[in-house]
């Protein structure tokens, strides 16, 4: 008797199936909706810089830039007609890839990215007195965002490597770390970076222009390039404070998760006890004085990935939950004022800037 009661204990293999189907189809169904978010804010993107740069034209604020082997042009523009977005910790330039989304659907998207059409911009009016010399390491920046198919690491290994061939690397550095603490914040992990796209991809890119030669001497530039002993310590001191950072947030998320898992809770209040416990361990960052330090390129894209990890346990709980007893699910899904996710906003937002944001 004893071995059939366990036998009817176990889950049939039927609904042992159902239910991974269940799941999976869930899991799907929010990497779809991401997908389909970050495709509706890539548009409305395009949209906006799209009449900005007829804006700048309009103006006859498009510059040339031909020096160190490299030839593009870029748009100066006020910081008053840019997105409150792209002047986050104080960046003064940006880019955008005008390219096909059937032909990055079919050939993928750094095929679609090298064949689109790049609009480049630098804020001219960001920063009082800015030396126009550090307008145009920002335009190299972006023209190095371009050439390495949307490279942060490799193109600010080629905005670096001109300001040193012009013998002004310490003094930007020293500009950027008193001006721009998250840029400085963000440069060390560029000594170590080196993963080019092939020689082809390069020449794709560039084919409008001197294709063979402008790549090549970007590539030795991004290659050759080493920060000058006289700022590694410094580099190394951020560098240590950054990976505290991280390893505050991979805690964070790490037991947002094991809670997203938490079966006997009511959803209210677990949602509650999970924003709870992201808050009191991201606080940490600041009580400890270490946001001047942080790598936002860095921290944005481990807390997208382990964001996306959370919200993957807790729709498993919310599925769970479903199946054991639909009527009561429903009511506790209204009651905690969700769909089928936690909630994107405040510290459970779904970028760093924001969460950090909401603890203050």
């Amino acid at each position: 008797m004893g071995m059939g009661l366990r036998m009817s204990l176990r889950i049939s293999p039927a609904l042992e199936l159902r239910q991974a189907l269940e799941a999976r189809l869930t899991q799907g169904l929010f990497i779809r909706q991401s997908q389909r978010l970050a495709l509706e804010l890539y548009r409305k993107r395009e949209d906006e810089l799209t009449r900005l740069y007829r804006k700048v034209l309009e103006r006859r604020m498009v510059k040339r830039y031909d020096k160190h082997g490299m030839a593009f042009e870029y748009a100066l523009v006020r910081a008053e007609d840019v997105p409150d977005e792209l002047k986050t910790d104080g960046n003064w330039a940006f880019s955008h890839c005008l390219y096909s989304a059937l032909e990055a659907l079919f050939a993928g998207r750094r095929h679609a990215m090298a064949r689109g059409s790049w609009l480049l911009f630098v804020i001219c009016d960001l920063y009082a007195g800015m030396p126009e010399r550090y307008l145009e390491y920002a335009a190299v920046h972006e023209r190095g965002e371009q050439v390495t198919l949307g490279d942060h690491n490799l193109a600010s290994k080629l905005e670096f490597a001109i300001a040193r061939e012009e013998g002004k690397l310490i003094g930007y550095m020293g500009w950027l770390e008193e001006n721009c603490p998250a840029k400085f914040a963000d440069v060390f992990s560029y000594q170590a970076h080196l993963d080019l796209p092939a020689a082809d991809e390069f020449q794709e890119v560039l084919e409008l222009s001197t294709a063979t030669e402008e790549a090549t001497r970007v590539r030795q530039m991004i290659t050759a390039f080493e920060w000058p002993s006289r700022l590694l310590q410094k580099l190394t001191s951020y560098q240590k404070r950054g990976e505290a950072v991280a390893e505050i947030v991979t805690r964070a998320l790490h037991a947002a998760e094991v809670l997203a898992g938490e079966g006997g809770m009511p959803l209210k209040e677990l949602i509650k006890r999970i924003q709870g416990e992201v808050t009191r361990r991201l606080r940490a960052i600041v009580e400890r004085e270490l946001t001047r330090y942080i790598s936002y390129p860095r921290l944005d894209a481990l807390w997208r990935e382990q964001r996306i990890a959370v919200d993957t346990k807790f729709a498993e709980t919310l599925m769970r939950r479903q199946l054991r007893d639909p009527a009561a699910y429903q009511a506790e899904v209204f009651a905690a004022g969700i769909r089928d996710a936690l909630p994107p906003d405040g510290v459970l937002a779904l970028n760093f800037r924001e969460a950090l944001a909401a603890l203050r």
